[in-house]
């Protein structure tokens, strides 16, 4: 009789399970490649011919990446798969979680025009109901769910079927052929362990491995949802911690603050003279005018380029642009709302910093605090709610005296409506106009408003509903179905702040106030910016300013510029000249000693004519792609020393606040 025992004639399990693992590899694989060419065929942009020629490295990089993550997993969950009771509910788990995360990466890209990110962990931080409610509002819920289960349905279909095809095989073994069990064996281990580095030598596939291309789209679209998701947690938890002070200089290539302060010419005898050298040192003279300073929601410059009759983005506040100052070659230092606010207010590269474990740490140039020791009040006002990133108790920390949010407002004005995010904006916008008219004489009054409305899903009050838009004539990118929303609900925005603007200047309060106004961010629905040609546009927001003396270099207001550069020249004109962070330069200074950057806390530089990632010269890009330029090295060197010494300064002073 012959001997049908498993031991005798199968593989040994342990063995059995490491093949499934490969065979469930290979499927994976093939899924997770499957999905990213859907992403590139859905998402693919019309316009942009250039892509074509690279088309194929990230294709071939994003298998790697694939391969790397489904043979790890395979790896870890070997013992599992070698059990025969517990190999069909593994494959089914780990083919559901990389599945389910690939579509996620896949919608994710759709909105935010990125792979999955830190920003994906705010919903931790966020209005966690308003997250969801925007998810169910704005993504096309029965699509996704009909993805998902052909998705689901494919993936674990396929391989439950090579489960069964591999359990129906391994009977075929007999003692004869066994021998070749372990040798095969271990070439398959060998041929894993190598799919799981990603690479036969050097060091393992890495974060920096995923830009392959010189096309933002197709590296984008390299990682699959694992990958995505790994690095975005790597991302979030290292910002998050604030390690050694040294950390962010030496990512940008310094081995010290003197070094950084000594490129940029600053005194650098200490790492004291250098915190010095960062906060304006000269002598205060307030001139009693109020500042009233809006951070409006998603704000993107470019849709300004197509202000016509027929696609009137503008609205009112057109006619409010010819007694102000704009500066239309502006970019946002961050790529989210609460990033930029923490780059606006406190001049932080490293974000979140105000909230977690370092919430008590207050810093001394924050703009509250610079203009409270000038003697101002000091008022934050959003149309959102409080409890989005613990605002309300962030910013009283910081030196806010007092904070105003969406349910102040119901409070306030009873029958207030709103969208999900908070009420309409001109609810807040008539709060901070009505607290002026209120402000006691002789004492200037500092407002931050942060404005919520214009944010997706796009909800706008009934009256804005009426518009029409000729969408023939928007020339940027088309590809989202949430475009038009998005310009009647940024409409809507460049209407309350105009009207503000309007009832405040022809006001007795005109003369004694600055306005001035930046979005936090581009807009979500405004394209991918993969064209060479419109590069320049992807981080674009406007900075309007009224009640500024005039330009003493009008080219000034088309040169590049930042955040980083808004209150180093506001403050100056309120006679502030000590105690803020010199982020940037004064744009109204005329100081031809500090050249034109654009410079955001994502490392990306823009000088005329040229635009990089930091400390890369194979990232440049001439402006316009048909002139000739050159590797600005020096222009790098500064921008990359102004980051990193913002960058030492932050967590220089959080290790302080610990030790104390």
């Amino acid at each position: 009789m012959t001997d049908r025992s498993p031991s005798a004639s199968q593989p040994r399990p342990v063995w059995g399970g490491l093949v499934l693992g490969a065979l469930a590899t290979a499927w994976f694989t093939l899924c997770l490649s499957a999905l990213r060419g859907v992403q590139l065929w859905h998402y693919w942009p019309a316009n942009d011919p250039g892509l074509w020629s690279e088309w194929h490295l990230a294709v071939w990089m994003g298998l790697r990446f694939d391969a790397k993550v489904c043979a790890s997993a395979a790896l870890l969950l070997w013992p599992l798969l070698a059990w025969r009771r517990a190999a069909r509910p593994t494959l089914v788990l780990w083919g559901a979680l990389y599945l389910i995360l690939g579509l996620v990466n896949f919608y994710y890209y759709g909105f935010y025009k990125t792979p999955i990110d830190s920003v994906v962990f705010g919903v931790i931080d966020d209005d966690t109901k308003a997250v969801f409610q925007t998810i169910w509002l704005d993504f096309p819920v029965a699509q996704i769910a009909v993805f998902l289960a052909l998705t689901l349905g494919l993936g674990l279909g396929g391989v439950l079927r090579l489960e069964a095809w591999w359990r129906e095989h391994q009977r075929r073994f007999t003692p004869a052929r066994a021998w070749l069990t372990g040798l095969a064996g271990t070439l398959l281990l060998l041929a894993m362990l190598v799919l799981a580095k990603g690479t036969l030598k050097g060091m393992a596939l890495q974060p920096n491995h995923l830009s392959v291309t010189t096309k933002t789209f197709l590296n984008d679209a390299v990682p699959n949802g694992v990958t995505a998701l790994h690095n975005a947690w790597f991302a979030y938890s290292e910002s998050t911690q604030i390690g050694q002070a040294d950390t962010g200089l030496r990512n940008m290539g310094f081995d010290s603050a003197q070094q950084a302060a000594q490129v940029l010419g600053w005194p650098s005898g200490s790492d004291d003279a250098v915190a010095r050298a960062l906060i304006a040192d000269g002598t205060n003279r307030p001139n009693g005018k109020h500042l009233v300073f809006f951070q409006m929601e998603s704000w993107s410059a470019e849709p300004f380029r197509y202000q016509a009759p027929q696609m009137d983005v503008l609205g009112r506040l057109q006619g409010q642009l010819t007694s102000a100052t704009l500066f239309d070659n502006f970019d946002s230092a961050h790529v989210g709302t609460h990033p930029s606010l923490e780059a606006i207010l406190l001049g932080s590269p490293v974000t979140p910093i105000s909230t977690g474990r370092y919430r008590e740490v207050v810093y001394p140039w924050n703009l509250a605090q610079v203009l409270r020791r000038a003697g101002y009040d000091t008022l934050f006002v959003t149309s959102g709610e409080s409890g989005w990133r613990e605002l309300n108790r962030v910013l009283l920390t910081q030196g806010f005296d007092e904070f105003v949010d969406a349910a102040a407002l119901r409070l306030r004005y009873p029958g207030a409506q709103g969208g999900i995010w908070g009420v309409w904006d001109h609810y807040m916008m008539r709060y901070i106009q009505e607290r002026l008219q209120s402000q006691p004489a002789g004492r200037p009054l500092f407002i931050y408003g942060m404005t919520t409305t214009h944010h997706p899903p796009y909800e706008v009050p009934d009256e804005v509903r009426a518009l029409r838009f000729d969408m023939a004539l928007w020339q940027g990118e088309r590809s989202s179905d949430s475009l038009a929303p998005s310009l009647y609900s940024y409409r809507y925005a460049n209407d309350v702040l105009a009207d503000f603007v309007a009832q405040v200047r022809q006001s007795p309060l005109g003369p004694q106030t600055l306005m001035a106004a930046t979005g936090d961010h581009i807009m979500r629905t405004v394209g991918n910016y993969t064209e060479p040609e419109r590069q320049h546009l992807r981080m674009q927001v406007p900075f309007v300013v009224w009640g500024a003396p005039p330009l003493r270099c009008p080219d000034a207001r088309h040169a590049p510029a930042s955040h980083l550069d808004m209150f180093p020249s506001l403050l100056p004109m309120l006679g502030i000249h000590a105690g803020y962070l010199r982020t940037g330069r004064d744009l109204w200074a005329c100081d031809a000693s500090q050249p034109a950057l654009a410079v955001s806390f994502v490392n990306q530089v823009r000088a005329p004519g040229t635009q990089w990632q930091m400390g890369h010269a194979d990232t440049l890009v001439c402006q316009p792609p048909q002139r000739d330029c050159t590797w600005p090295a020096d222009l790098d060197a500064q921008a990359r020393a102004r980051v990193a010494l913002l960058d030492w300064n932050i967590r220089r002073r959080v290790l302080a606040g610990i030790a104390q």
